[in-house]
């Protein structure tokens, strides 16, 4: 029997056998028509009707250089309030390590409360009280188990929040379908009724008068964030006191929600491969069936800590794979163990955008409904999959262009890009204000390995060295007589070199007991790594514990064990492991990866070319080498993934890409791409180095971001002369590391005297926003630093010390 593309059993539409020459595969990629070198694409009347309706903002010319020009005559300067300007500082720290974290590196990381990358809590988070004011407070086990108390509802009910989450938030869990195709209340032919999936969101109101009982109270569209991953929580990113500070940011035009996606923290099922089953499968949130699962999952990792990176070794990459082979299958039993239920099979991408327009669906239904407790279940669980993947956007612009009703308000950083622009290739007429930061390329994304995705982290490196010595005696690995930073990188990489044959020994305590650590050179380079995702919070932490570590200072490291807490206990532990970031990358693969160990080593080699730290990223994909589990068809056609749709995607509303000049995971080449396979899209460039435009200050790049959600307004719109080069918005940064100017121009100095001025309206409630984002500027970028290094590196509390 013949099965449509959207069967539920037709898994051969979407996964396809690796072709047995990938570049080939890739050189066939074509490109798209860009869409704006098609003549009236979109309706240049509506589009000045934009510009024209409601007040603008300064342009990037008139920010930076003060000037306006013919393209941007139509902006009106008008300053940025200093509030808004500190707000966006503190965005500085929150996504930079959230996404594509390398196994090796994360395997996955347990984000210690600010929920950072890959799919997990651990410890304290920065927080807001009751109040709103930011405080701290502590994510503990309760937290976990509390969530599982608040009753998952096909409508949108909203609760008290569990432990560790302010009481001025609310929160819920939404029942969706764990596969569209088998709608709710409905039962299988064999009696059993059809699985569900219960998605933990946290709602964060945008002012003092939003009103539970008057559900109309609240914005007519919320915005959804997504931090990363895959596998990044949105609960945490929200809660973390993140989602409070993207608030202050839109203002009160948006609701704030984060949520879990399928298989991630507090969203039921979790993917987790390392559960426990009792006996008793109705005791699902047993805390000792949990606590053992953490005990088989830490003994794992452990085992393997020693081998290190691929090529620390000549056996390490054999070693390596044969690992990710065994929690292959590991998490291919406990699927099949689920048969058709397994949360496993549908956790991709796909499926996450069609909850999207679930909740989107359900908080118009609540919102309308004039009673909070009485809401309609959601049309969006009972809609067909076909019908909604066969929307079609023939209304650009049309009815009510600047109003999101029934749209999607999103901003999606580095994976969650991905996310965002697959929901926007499914359901184009839904698509209300798209906001896509640090930008993943569709293409790359679905092929075995992602190459092309490090191009710029060499470069970044480079940067570290270049301004350390513009630094001088600021940054702690400059000498007085440096002629160059050629100078500076030479000492460090001498010391690695070093550190590969002879590691240094890090004693506990003294007197305190404990196990010595050994501290080696690919303890080291992934420290090094994880700061080009925040070059402006992190560079100048490197280089001091590189300072220490030529000084042969290793008290400074003392202390720096796990730490678990004991497993014997019947506590909770405030942390949340999963295996989501897996299901979701694996399953996302049009092209699998089953490679040999020689064909893995070619790959490394290729990905070598590009950069140092190939041997680092090439983990992400190793962990999907021979991946037993076949997703079922998602619900929507491969040919409208914006992987492989070859016409301009025409949505409802223009999406805004936004990309830093270097980004080390995700290139501004892709930002480019991206942009022009959607109709009238925008971008902006941010002159920078990191991962996603919050790894530096720009009160240009904030004006756009604003005046793209509140007004509706979209930057210039881009012209492509070829795959990189053309003309497009771009800002530059108010902050560079140690306080360097950097590539800051005598020309661009415009953009720090209208900062300065900015700092002088409003000066006592300046002052004390300034107080409260130096304090959870620390907090956070204290987090960071605990939850953004592989568990078992032995830098990791020196880490959480720098950040204190």
């Amino acid at each position: 029997m013949e099965h449509s593309p959207l069967s539920p059993h037709n898994t051969e539409a979407w996964m396809l056998p690796v072709p047995e020459e990938e570049d080939k595969k890739e050189e066939q990629i074509q490109p798209v028509v860009s869409a704006h070198d098609e003549p009236q694409r979109y309706d240049d009347e509506k589009r000045h009707l934009m510009l024209q309706r409601h007040e603008m903002l300064p342009t990037p010319n008139e920010l930076n250089h003060g000037t306006n020009s013919t393209a941007t005559s139509a902006w009106k300067p008008r300053p940025l309030p200093a509030r808004v300007r500190r707000v966006c500082l503190v965005l500085l720290v929150l996504v930079a390590f959230w996404a594509f974290q390398p196994t090796n590196l994360v395997d996955p990381i347990p984000s210690r409360g600010g929920g950072l990358p890959a799919s997990s809590s651990e410890g304290s988070v920065p927080h807001g009280d009751a109040s709103g004011r930011d405080g701290k407070v502590e994510v503990s086990g309760d937290m976990w188990d509390q969530w599982n108390d608040i009753e998952p509802n096909e409508k949108l009910v909203w609760h008290r929040c569990p432990a560790g989450i302010s009481q001025a938030y609310h929160c819920a869990r939404l029942t969706v379908p764990m596969d569209y195709h088998r709608p709710l209340n409905s039962v299988s032919s064999s009696g059993k009724k059809n699985p569900e999936v219960h998605i933990a969101m946290v709602l964060i109101p945008s002012s003092d008068d939003r009103n539970l009982q008057d559900p109309s109270s609240f914005a007519e569209s919320p915005m959804l964030i997504n931090p990363g991953g895959p596998g990044g929580s949105g609960t945490i990113l929200a809660a973390g006191g993140h989602g409070t500070v993207i608030r202050g940011l839109v203002g009160s035009k948006y609701d704030v929600i984060g949520f879990d996606p399928r298989g991630v923290g507090a969203t039921t099922p979790t993917a987790d491969c390392f559960e426990v089953i009792n006996e008793n499968r109705d005791d699902d949130n047993s805390i000792s069936r949990r606590n053992a699962g953490l005990l088989n999952r830490a003994a794992w990792e452990l085992s393997g800590h020693e081998i290190g990176l691929i090529n620390s070794t000549d056996a390490a990459l054999g070693k390596l794979n044969n690992r990710a082979r065994a929690i292959g299958k590991l998490c291919g039993d406990v699927a099949d163990r689920d048969s058709e239920d397994s949360i496993f099979k549908y956790s991709n991408t796909p499926n996450v955008a069609r909850d999207m327009l679930s909740i989107i669906h359900a908080w118009d239904e609540w919102r309308d409904s004039g009673d909070s407790s009485t809401s309609a279940t959601t049309e969006a669980q009972q809609e067909s999959p076909a019908q909604g993947a066969a929307q079609s956007t023939r209304d650009n612009g049309g009815e009510d262009a600047f109003s999101t009703k029934g749209k999607l308000v999103y901003w999606g950083f580095s994976y969650g890009t991905l996310l965002g622009a697959t929901f926007a290739s499914m359901f184009p007429d839904k698509v209300g204000r798209v906001m896509l930061d640090g930008v993943v390329d569709a293409d790359h994304y679905v092929a075995p390995v992602w190459k092309d995705s490090i191009r710029d982290a060499d470069a970044i490196y480079e940067a570290f060295y270049t301004y350390c010595f513009k630094a001088g005696p600021s940054c702690a690995l400059f000498r007085k007589e440096d002629s160059s930073s050629d100078e500076i990188k030479r000492r460090v990489e001498d010391l690695l070199a070093e550190l590969q044959d002879e590691p240094r020994v890090i004693l506990p305590q003294s007197g305190n007991g404990g196990m010595p650590v050994l501290l080696g050179a690919n303890d080291i380079k992934q420290i090094i790594f994880v700061s080009l995702y925040n070059p402006n919070g992190l560079f100048a932490f490197v280089a001091a514990m590189m300072n220490d570590i030529l000084n042969d200072n290793m008290g400074s490291f003392a202390g720096g064990g796990l730490g678990l807490p004991s497993l014997c206990s019947a506590q909770s532990f405030g942390f949340s492991l999963n295996d989501a970031q897996k299901a979701v990358m694996c399953s996302d693969k049009r092209y699998k990866l089953d490679q040999t160990v020689p064909d893995l080593q070619k790959q490394f080699e290729k990905m070598a070319a590009y950069s140092r730290f190939a041997d680092i990223w090439i983990g992400i994909m190793m962990g999907c080498n021979h991946w037993p589990i076949e997703a079922r068809d998602p619900p929507m056609r491969w040919d409208d993934h914006p992987a492989h749709k070859q016409e301009p995607i025409v949505t409802s509303f223009p999406v805004l890409f936004l990309s830093n000049s270097l980004d080390p995971v995700t290139p501004l080449h892709a930002a480019l791409k991206m942009t022009r396979k959607f109709a009238n899209a925008s971008i902006v460039e941010q002159d920078a180095e990191g991962h996603c435009t919050i790894a530096c200050v720009s009160s240009c790049t904030v004006s756009h971001i604003r005046a793209y959600l509140l007004d509706g307004v979209l930057p210039p719109q881009p012209r492509f002369d070829g795959p990189d080069e053309g003309d497009w918005a771009k800002c530059v940064c108010e902050s560079k590391p140690w306080g360097v100017a950097g590539h800051v121009s005598s020309g661009d100095s415009d953009a720090f005297v209208l900062q300065d001025a900015f700092g002088k309206l409003d000066v006592e409630g300046s002052r004390r926003f300034e107080a409260a984002y130096h304090n959870l500027h620390r907090e956070v970028l204290g987090e960071v630093q605990w939850s953004s290094v592989n568990k078992h590196n032995p830098l990791r509390e020196y880490m959480m010390k720098a950040g204190n």
